[in-house]
C-alpha cells in the first residue's frame, strides 16, 4: 500500500469514528423524543421497549362500531354516550377541515368509563394524576371518564370526546412527530371549543393589564399550572392556534404540519409557512387579540347598564302591581265595615223625593190657614168643600 493510500484510509477511519460519536451523542435525544408526551398516558411508549397493546374492553361494556371508530362504554353511561354516535362523523369532518386533510383515516378506539377509578382497567400502564381523559397517539386510543374526580366539575362528554379525537388527529397529521405541549393542547382545546367564554375573559383581562405571556414561555407556564384548563397559558395556547388556523391562514397551517411530518421542528415549520419570524407571528397574534377581545370590557359594561335599566323597570312594575292588589284581610274587613256603616246611614236618610213631598205639603199648609176644612184638587185647582 502506498503512503497516499495509507493516509486516505486513516482519514476515512477518523471520519467513521466521528460519525459514530455523533450518533451516540444523538441517541439520548432520540430516546427522549420517543418518550411519552405529557398529554399521553404514562408508559404509553417506552424507550427500548415495544409499544403496549390496547387492552380489551371489560366484558360488561357495550360496543358500537361505526367503521372508522369503535366506542366501548359502561352501560351506566349509555344515555350520555348515545348522542356521540350521531355526532362522531361531524366531529371527524370538522377536524379534517381544520387540518386541511382527511382526518382519522385509520380506525381509532374510544373507551368511556363510568368513573375515573375505572380508567386503570382501560389504560395501558394506568393513569397518574387527576386526568379524566387520555389520548394515545401511537395506539390510536382515547380513554375518557363520564364522571369527574372529587372536587372537579362534571365534564362535558362531547367536548372531552372532541378534545381526545383532536389529539389523535393531530398526531396522525404530523406522523407522530414531537410537538410542544402548548401547541398540541391548544389545537385540541380550540377544536373542542373548551371554555370559549372563559378563555375570552382571561385573554381580555390579560391584554388590558399587559400580562399576556410571551409565546416562548407557554410551555413552561402550562407545565407549572395547577389548573391547566383554567390557566392563562392554556387560554393563550388555544387562541394562538385559533389565529394560525383561521380560514385566511388555513393553507399555511396545513403546510406547516406537512413540514413537521417531514421532520422539520414546529417553530421552523411555522416560520417558513407563514413567512414570518416567531417574533413577528407573536406580534401579529397580539394585535389580533387586541382587536378581537378589546370590546369585551365595553360589552360587559353595556350589558351591566342594560341589566340595571331592566331591573329598574321590573321594580317599578312590581310596585304598581302591589298597589293594585287587594289589601290584606284585616284591612278588607275594616273597609267592608265602613262601607256597611255608610250604607246604613244612607238608608236612614229620606230620599230627595220624600223631602220634596214633605216640603211641598208644609208649604201648602202654611199658605192656607184653614187646615181643618177639606179640600179637593180639580184641574190643577184646589176647591173647598162646604
Amino acid at each position: 500500500m502506498t503512503r497516499s493510500g495509507r493516509r486516505s484510509s486513516a482519514a476515512l477511519g477518523l471520519r467513521l469514528t466521528a460519525l459514530l460519536c455523533l450518533a451516540l451523542a444523538a441517541a439520548p435525544s432520540r430516546a427522549a423524543s420517543a418518550a411519552p408526551r405529557v398529554y399521553d398516558a404514562p408508559a404509553a411508549v417506552e424507550s427500548g421497549a415495544a409499544a403496549p397493546s390496547v387492552p380489551p374492553s371489560p366484558p360488561e361494556y357495550l360496543t358500537q362500531d361505526l367503521g372508522w371508530i369503535e366506542l366501548a362504554y359502561h352501560p351506566s353511561t349509555r344515555d350520555r354516550v348515545r348522542p356521540l354516535f350521531s355526532r362522531a362523523d361531524a366531529v371527524r369532518a370538522e377536524l379534517g377541515a381544520l387540518l386541511g386533510r382527511e382526518a382519522l383515516v385509520a380506525p381509532v378506539k374510544v373507551r368511556i368509563a363510568a368513573s375515573p377509578a375505572e380508567l386503570g382497567r382501560l389504560v395501558p400502564g394506568g393513569v397518574a394524576g387527576p386526568a379524566t381523559a387520555v389520548s394515545f397517539g401511537a395506539l390510536r386510543l382515547a380513554v375518557l371518564s363520564d364522571a369527574p374526580r372529587l372536587g372537579v366539575d362534571a365534564p362535558d362528554l362531547e367536548s372531552a370526546f372532541r378534545h381526545a379525537l383532536a389529539h389523535l388527529a393531530l398526531d396522525e397529521a404530523t406522523g407522530g412527530a414531537p410537538i410542544p405541549r402548548w401547541f398540541h393542547e391548544g389545537f385540541a382545546a380550540h377544536a373542542a371549543g373548551d371554555g370559549v367564554a372563559r378563555r375570552a375573559q382571561r385573554l381580555s383581562i390579560a391584554a388590558l393589564r399587559g400580562r399576556l405571556l410571551p409565546l416562548d414561555e407557554l410551555e413552561a407556564s402550562l407545565s407549572d399550572a395547577e389548573d391547566t384548563a383554567g390557566s392563562l397559558a392554556h387560554a393563550q395556547a388555544a387562541d394562538v392556534v385559533r389565529y394560525l388556523v383561521e380560514v385566511e391562514r388555513r393553507q399555511r397551517f396545513t403546510r406547516a404540519l406537512e413540514d413537521v411530518r417531514a421532520g422539520i421542528p414546529l417553530e421552523a415549520a411555522l416560520e417558513a409557512a407563514y413567512a414570518s419570524t416567531g417574533r413577528e407571528l407573536e406580534l401579529a397574534w397580539r394585535a389580533d387579540v387586541a382587536r378581537r377581545y378589546g370590546f369585551v370590557p365595553v360589552l360587559a359594561g353595556s350589558l351591566l347598564l342594560v341589566a340595571l335599566v331592566v331591573a329598574g323597570k321590573l321594580a317599578v312594575q312590581r310596585l304598581r302591581a302591589r298597589r293594585s292588589l287587594p289589601p290584606p284581610a284585616p284591612r278588607r274587613r275594616l273597609r267592608a265595615a265602613r262601607e256597611a256603616e255608610e250604607l246604613r246611614h244612607r238608608s236612614s236618610r229620606p230620599s230627595t223625593a220624600q223631602l220634596v213631598a214633605t216640603l211641598g205639603a208644609r208649604h201648602r199648609s202654611d199658605g192656607d190657614g184653614d187646615t181643618d176644612v177639606p179640600k179637593v184638587e180639580h184641574n190643577g185647582q184646589w176647591h173647598t168643600l162646604h
